[in-house]
Order: C-alpha cells, then structure tokens, then sequence
C-alpha cells in the first residue's frame, strides 16, 4: 500500500479510496494523468484504450521498452498495481465507441476522464457523461504541442463540452488555425487523407496538459481540497507551451481561464 506520511497535510487518502474513475484513453498524455492521481490517492480505475505500446511511444510515453507491444491499459496496469498493490483497476482494449458496457461503466463511476485524441471520442464520451450526469474532464493537446486545454464538465455547474466547443467557434478561439502544417502532415493529410492526423509535441508539451488535467480531477474528487468546480471556478483552461509556429498567437506557459455556463438548447441542460 501507498505510504502518505508526506502528503498527508495535503490530502486524505479515505476519501479517495472508494471513488471510481474511468479512463478513456492511456496514451502519453493520459499515462501521465493516471501517474499522477494514482500517486496521490486515487485506487479503483476503469480504463479503456484499444492501443498498443509501440516503439514510436518511446520519445513521449512513460513506460518500458520492455512492454513494447503490449496493450497499453494492461502496461497502466502494471504500474498501478506496483505503485499500489491494493488498487481495484479493470481494463478494456475495446473501441469505447463500440464498448457496449461503457454506459454502463460510467454510471458506476464518480469521475470521467477523457484522454483520447479523437474529436468524435471526445464528443461520445461527454455524450455518454451527461447522460449519466458525471463529471468529465476532458483534454487535448493542440498540433505540434505548442499548447492544449482541459475542460470540465460538472452537472448543475457547468456547461458540457459541446457547450465549450460552441463558444470557442463563436469566440473565434480555434487556437490551431492559423499553425502552419508540416511536411509529414501534409503528407498524412493530403496524401494519405488522414484527415485527423496531427503532428505530436514533445513529451513536456504533452504532460504540461496532462498536469492540468490531473489537477482539476483531483479537486473534484478530493473533498478536503475546498476547491471544487463551481460558479466562481473556471471550467475551460486553454494552455500555451510556447508561441504557436507560423501563427500571431500563444506564449510560453501561459494560461487562460475561462468558465462555461450550459447552453439552454444543449442536451446538459436537458438532462
């Protein structure tokens, strides 16, 4: 078991014990955000992702050579239950958009976190979320790596992702519009019509979202904190890592911070 003597001021490992999260996505982002919440408290885990660990990962994952090949919720797995061996987590290498227990799953669940790098994963999982009406945090990291965000969605509190991705087009904050392609996107994109593919950012690029994203969810979860989303919280942080490439916009390590009401035509606001 996890010794907490040196974060115990900090947090109350009790209250954590009993709360289940699911995972949607285990990758170099969502790795990091597992990490980072097993280690401070968090031991009863769904997770979902149908990849493998492939040599490619290696440069921005933070597991083993030596679990090449592997599936990569089985590899989380692992670590988890090194880390803590009286962690509860159960896997899946399903799609989540063809899991026909997802539903289901999340009902069972006390937080959403949404890692995935799919925009259509993205919008199901909210779907599913709301449906339910559980928290979910969601996050991307933007082209290239030059920034990202985390949104949280919280029933009663705040408007769903499909509200946040609402206001962005009527705002004009779509942060990768004006980044210039490279060649291997150009090449992924026009040549092999690849029309979701995004050059990757470093693993610092990647983990400085995955940090946020870990943040928000443990104070959901963490009663102790006092530091729960609500009116007077921001829902929808956009980070900037460093200055956009080929475009006016970003900083290094900035963020903005942003709260999203729900919309009244939105299904959040119907459920």
């Amino acid at each position: 078991m996890l010794r907490f003597d040196r974060i115990q001021h900090l947090i109350s490992p009790a209250d954590l014990e009993n709360k289940v999260v699911v995972q949607v996505g285990v990758g170099s982002g969502g790795a990091a955000v597992n990490d980072h919440l097993t280690m401070n408290g968090i031991c009863r885990w769904i997770l979902l992702d149908p990849d493998t660990y492939d040599e490619v990962n290696l440069v921005k994952h933070p597991r083993l050579r030596s679990q090449l090949g592997r599936p990569k919720v089985q590899n989380q797995k692992e670590w988890i239950l090194d880390r803590n061996p009286g962690a509860d987590v159960r896997t899946f290498t399903e799609d989540v958009m063809s899991a026909g227990d997802f539903p289901k799953l999340v009902k069972e669940s006390y937080l959403v976190l949404c890692c995935a790098d799919r925009n259509e994963v993205r919008l199901y999982v909210n779907a599913v979320a709301v449906e339910a009406r559980k928290p979910c945090i969601t996050a991307s990291v933007f082209r290239q790596g030059f920034g990202g965000e985390v949104y949280g969605y919280v029933p009663n509190e705040s408007g769903c992702l499909e509200c946040m991705m609402r206001a962005a087009d009527q705002l004009g904050w779509n942060m990768e519009a004006g980044v210039e392609q490279t060649a291997e996107e150009d090449q992924a994109v026009y040549g092999m019509n690849l029309r979701d593919f995004k050059a990757s950012g470093l693993s610092m690029d990647i983990q400085a979202i995955a940090i946020v994203q870990a943040r928000m969810a443990l104070d959901l979860l963490h009663p102790v904190s006092q530091r729960k989303l609500g009116p007077a919280q921001a829902t929808w942080v956009i980070i900037s890592n460093r200055p956009a490439p080929g475009a006016s916009g970003g900083d290094f390590v900035k963020a903005r911070w942003t709260r999203v009401k729900g919309r009244k035509d939105c299904r959040c606001s119907r459920s």
